[in-house]
């Protein structure tokens, strides 16, 4: 390559905080994206190979930013590079054939479950430490002025209401339905799975700098 061709040329790096891949060959373009004003150098680098993981299941592994850029300027060393995005990238690998995907359905129908009845033993905890039942028994002598029993069919009826309203209550808090949400905000339940998931991947990054494990410059 003519090295002065492209003496002014200056590569921009924006890497991903953390990314999953369905490839063992690990490309920049799968964990990064790239920009250039000359097309043929920005295909170019998209398509350099930084490492290839050796696990056939799974595996995970922090890469430097610091490290891409080496493998850049070994393309070509008159180009500049600056990263506008993260600093490492938490790089995992899953393998998605056929195989892992219905295992994995298998999972997530056992932690459905899990979480269904978990959340029905929560529910059913709280109420009986709160005394929902004497509540409601108490509010239907209070409008009625008769003693409530569990024949009784206004008594029931309140009782189903309240189920009622504790399920479209659970909807509108989560911001979240069937279909679709009432609104493009994340729920506080993808808010604490985001703040989770960023907690995990520094973790990771702080290991691998102790390890040595990381993909850094040499």
């Amino acid at each position: 390559m003519n090295q002065t061709e492209h003496a002014e040329t200056t590569v921009y790096l924006s890497l991903d905080a953390s990314t999953m891949v369905a490839s063992k060959q690990v490309h920049i373009e799968d964990i990064a994206s790239v920009f250039c004003s000359q097309p043929d150098i920005m295909h170019d680098v998209k398509k350099i190979k930084l490492f290839t993981f050796r696990d056939n299941e799974q595996g995970q592994l922090v890469v430097n930013a610091l490290a891409i850029i080496g493998e850049i300027l070994k393309y070509d060393k008159s180009v500049t590079v600056q990263n506008i995005g993260s600093q490492e990238c938490v790089v995992y690998y899953r393998n998605l054939s056929d195989g892992h995907k219905r295992t994995g359905k298998i999972k997530a129908a056992f932690l459905m479950l899990l979480a269904f009845f978990g959340t029905a033993y929560s529910i059913m905890s709280y109420n009986g430490d709160v005394g929902a039942i004497d509540l409601l028994q108490d509010l239907y002598q209070m409008f009625t002025g008769t003693q409530a029993s569990a024949t009784t069919a206004g008594y029931r009826f309140g009782i189903l209401f309240y189920c009622v309203g504790l399920f479209f209550g659970m909807l509108l808090f989560f911001n979240h339905g069937l279909n679709h949400k009432k609104a493009d905000d994340p729920t506080p339940l993808q808010v604490q799975m985001r703040l989770y998931e960023r907690d995990v991947n520094d973790a990771i990054v702080v290991d691998s700098a102790r390890e040595g494990t990381s993909l850094d410059v040499d």
